[in-house]
């Protein structure tokens, strides 16, 4: 599943770098309310001519674990850096200002379930607390 979280990033990244999810697997690893969410960001993206530059780090571990259910699931715990993952405006390649007291590191717990052989990221909760 940490492979899966990992392509979620990728893809998510590179749908907010362009502001559509458009030519993306996006759908291929979130589903739910973390597909929901990201497709939601990208509106809001999109709507005021933002993109994003950079890319997140994070290191992720798996928590929680329940492959004995009829839906296996899993709890990942990801301390996110995203100092280096900014919005910009799409035309001029400006950065925006970030807002004051955002946290550039933070805790997220993202749940994850196993679709067939496909483990799908169902949710993504940022935490507001720093790691």
């Amino acid at each position: 599943m940490l492979d899966a979280y990992g392509h979620f990033w990728d893809e998510q990244v590179k749908a907010y770098s362009k502001g559509t999810e458009k030519g993306t697997d996006l759908e291929k690893y979130a589903s739910t309310e973390a597909l929901a969410r990201a497709l939601g960001d990208l509106a809001s993206l999109h709507g005021s001519g933002n993109v994003t530059s950079g890319k997140p780090t994070h290191d992720a571990k798996v928590t929680a674990l329940g492959l004995e259910k009829k839906l296996p699931e899993a709890t990942i715990t990801d301390c996110m850096d995203v100092s280096k993952w900014r919005t910009v405006n799409k035309k001029t390649g400006k950065a925006l200002a970030a807002p004051k007291g955002k946290l550039t590191r933070y805790v997220s717990i993202v749940s994850a379930q196993k679709w067939g052989k496909q483990w799908m990221i169902t949710k993504v909760e940022s935490q507001h607390r720093s790691c």
